[in-house]
């Protein structure tokens, strides 16, 4: 009987994680590679924060996908420079140091990523970060 419960254990547990990794799809799988090698090492792998703000809020930080994406793209500096010298929708002073990543990632890698911590980070649906941040396949972009 024991090794019955405990087989039910692991086919559980192997059946949870990859219905988590399916339920993304390939697009917000995408954005959460992009994240862990480009966002993880400043916001903590599991968007906890560290050298760079936690991202439990972003959300409540940047209520329209866009603004997020335009903060990403641009980074600390050039925001600076062309928008301002607060960002988000409570007009936080910037502070700290965002790079830039309109150089290093596509559109759509922002996109995606965007997409994937609105979703694993803020709490939205896979439904509603996609529908915030709009279409994310390269072929949209």
């Amino acid at each position: 009987m024991r090794r019955f419960v405990l087989a039910m254990v692991v086919v559980s547990t192997v059946v949870a994680c990859g219905q988590s990794s399916s339920e993304l799809g390939p697009d917000l799988e995408a954005g959460r590679d992009t994240y862990r090698s480009s966002c993880a090492a400043c916001h903590g792998g599991n968007g906890e924060g560290g050298a760079g703000p936690a991202l439990s809020e972003v959300i409540e930080t940047f209520s329209s996908c866009d603004d997020q994406i335009r903060w990403i793209t641009l980074g600390s500096e050039r925001f600076k420079a062309e928008v301002g010298p607060t960002y988000g929708d409570a007009g936080k002073d910037i502070t700290g140091v965002m790079p830039e990543f309109s150089t290093s990632l596509s559109k759509t890698e922002i996109a995606r990523v965007a997409t994937y911590e609105r979703h694993e980070f803020g709490g939205a649906t896979v439904e509603e970060a996609r529908g915030a941040c709009g279409p994310t396949s390269p072929l949209s972009k």
